[in-house]
């Protein structure tokens, strides 16, 4: 863009430069009109004594001295000098160019032309998928899996997208592709769970939901779909204190001042009023400790874990196993990938059991601006006292840029792994390079 302006501005004072030096000089003009006229008048003269002297009207010796005198007059005339005019209106018109060109050659391109060129993150807007779009994806993955029924990702990408449509009938029956991955993954668990929890009148699919939500918080405690729904069921049974417990769980897990943070809070405070307790604020689940922390302003490794939230214990003990061990290293982010991310996107880093439960052994929360990132994972920012980066052998970091903020996986956010390293491991190095589906 600059250089088009540039170019355009040095076009512009140079047509304006030419027509100043044509309109702003000096004009003279000749005005020789006078000198003829007076000429023709002589001749005119001329020729009538001549008439008169031929038809002997005037006698030679008139006609020899009107003749000189006229003669004489005629050359006197022929030493007058011609009136000159100076014509110095050039100037005006010149004012007036410089002021209608440039408006004029703005206006006509901002008219004609594509100023939208010059900014490319304008140009490409983010394409808004709607329900026809979904439909359309969603045909074309049941055409494919009907050919190729032994893909377990895609089955479980046309389960959620059934679920998007709002066909949780059709979902189950996706689900139910996927025996051996409701055996072991929580998250495919708990998205199986809500399928079947999204009938209220069938009890035994609510049954089997329930189910499927514990087995999925037993192998990850800290999946926050899970906590929620847990805490769902424990309060439509109308175990207020299991709910409230619960909820108390997820709520260090979502984004301060988010709607599902609000969400959340309302009914966990709906469950404290059953149990007769006071309300809980959002400040209490923000403090710069707890399961999810937040890293230092400006990157940087974090070296004086705070306290634990209130919210989480309030039992005033130390942590357990604090100082430990620790993993530190640096994340980067894969600059084919830098376009999709905001600076204010929110990075999660995860230390997790290579083979095992998915619960955390350690989370940091930072944003994308502070990429690249120095970082330390200790034990005073694990989700449980006993689970833990001291009470496991080997640890692998994962790192997830999420743009909504949530904690939770979703298609479409970047993700990142280290190799397996031991606790204490420093000098780990992982980059963000792929892409969830």
């Amino acid at each position: 863009m600059i250089s088009f302006l540039l170019a355009a501005s040095a076009l512009t004072l140079l047509v304006l430069a030419v027509l100043f030096y044509v309109l702003f000089r000096h004009r003279w003009a000749i005005n020789d009109n006078r000198k003829s006229l007076n000429a023709a008048v002589y001749r005119d003269q001329l020729a009538e004594l001549d008439a008169e002297h031929r038809e002997g009207s005037l006698a030679d010796t008139d006609f020899a001295q009107a003749r000189d005198e006229v003669q004489h007059r005629l050359l006197e005339e022929a030493d007058v000098n011609p009136e000159v005019t100076d014509y110095t209106h050039g100037r005006s018109v010149a004012v007036v160019l410089l002021l209608l060109i440039p408006l004029a050659a703005g206006g006509i391109y901002a008219w004609r032309g594509n100023p939208g060129v010059f900014n490319p993150q304008a140009q490409v807007q983010p394409q808004q998928v709607g329900e026809q779009q979904i439909k359309e994806m969603v045909a074309r993955l049941e055409a494919k899996l009907a050919k190729e029924p032994n893909d377990p990702e895609g089955w479980a990408m046309l389960a959620r997208s059934y679920m998007n449509l709002d066909r949780p009938l059709d979902a189950r029956k996706a689900f139910e592709h996927l025996p051996d991955q409701l055996q072991t993954n929580p998250q495919l668990m708990v998205d199986y769970a809500e399928a079947l929890a999204s009938d209220g009148q069938d009890q035994g699919a609510l049954l089997r939901a329930r189910d499927l939500v514990d087995q999925a918080l037993k192998l990850e405690p800290g999946n926050a779909k899970g906590l929620f729904m847990a805490g769902g069921f424990a309060f439509a049974g109308k175990d207020f204190r299991k709910a409230m417990t619960t909820w108390e769980k997820l709520m260090p897990l979502l984004e301060p001042g988010s709607q599902d943070a609000s969400f959340v809070l309302e009914n966990l405070n709906v469950a404290r009023a059953k149990l007769k307790l006071p309300p809980l604020r959002p400040d209490q689940f923000q403090e710069p400790s707890g399961p999810v922390r937040s890293a230092p302003a400006g990157g940087g490794t974090q070296e004086e874990p705070a306290a634990p939230s209130r919210a989480r214990d309030q039992s005033g003990a130390p942590p357990q196993g604090s100082g430990a061990s620790a993993v530190s290293g640096r994340v980067t982010l894969d600059p084919a990938l830098r376009a999709r991310v905001s600076p204010t996107d929110t990075v999660y880093l995860f230390a997790r059991v290579p083979e095992g439960p998915r619960m955390p052994l350690a989370v940091l929360k930072t944003t994308a601006g502070q990429l690249p990132l120095d970082f330390q994972l200790t034990d005073e920012m694990a989700m449980s006292r006993q689970f833990n980066l001291s009470s496991v052998t080997a640890v692998r970091v994962e790192a997830r840029i999420s743009r909504s903020g949530s904690a939770t996986p979703t298609p479409g956010d970047l993700t990142g792994k280290s190799a397996v390293v031991k606790p204490g491991a420093r000098g780990v190095q992982l980059t963000i390079d792929q892409v969830q589906p």
